[in-house]
């Protein structure tokens, strides 16, 4: 679908944005997202690389996977109930949410368990800095080790937490032992599962 770009130099010009991508036909987009580099547009007049989101459908049949992308301005519209989705599809919101959730499934991992062990790792960059507003991503997996980042720490400071494998799979056995604990129950709003449910706004 062709849309139209402003970038920052006051440029404006349009942009052919798929609509739709299957990974199992396009194997260059999972590593795209992984890498950020996924629909990064640059603009003609001052060559600005720009990563503007719009809605997406990720398939991926070999990973029994339907993601349904919403932009990350579609955020409290979508805990509102004024967003559709689509029936049997899973919500990510934002593309660097699309990229982590690529990543945990290309490593066969369990999303749900992999947003628990961001909550944990949050409620520890909490305890060292209160007043930071830190967020957590999936990086990868080397061997019996589990990376993450943490941004917001410090300013432009990434900190890099690695979580053995073994709490991955004790994490993942109190889950299929009782989904429905905490913080379990709270990571899964509707077809959206996601550490951010857990910072989702009061709704009236």
């Amino acid at each position: 679908m062709k849309h139209s770009i402003t970038c920052q130099c006051e440029h404006r010009f349009d942009v052919e944005i798929p609509e739709e991508v299957n990974l199992d036909q396009n194997e260059a987009a999972i590593d795209e997202l992984c890498n950020g580099t996924f629909l990064t547009i640059v603009c003609p007049s001052c060559d600005t690389p720009l990563k503007p989101e719009f809605p997406l459908t990720i398939e991926w049949p070999s990973h029994h996977t339907y993601l349904q992308v919403l932009p990350e301005f579609d955020r409290n519209g979508f805990y509102r109930n004024q967003v559709k989705t689509k029936p049997h599809a899973e919500v990510v919101i934002g593309y660097p949410e699309a990229a982590d959730r690529i990543m945990v499934l290309k490593e066969g991992l369990d999303p749900i368990v992999i947003e628990a062990l961001k909550y944990y790792l949050l409620l520890k960059a909490d305890e060292t800095n209160p007043e930071a507003e830190a967020t957590a991503w999936f990086t990868g997996r080397a061997g019996d080790v589990l990376e993450f980042h943490v941004h917001g720490l410090r300013n432009d400071e990434v900190a890099v937490s690695k979580v053995p494998f073994a709490i991955y799979s004790k994490t993942e056995g109190e889950y299929h032992k009782n989904p429905d604990s905490e913080p379990f129950k709270s990571l899964r709003w509707g077809p959206y599962i996601s550490v951010q449910n857990l910072l989702r706004p009061e709704l009236e």
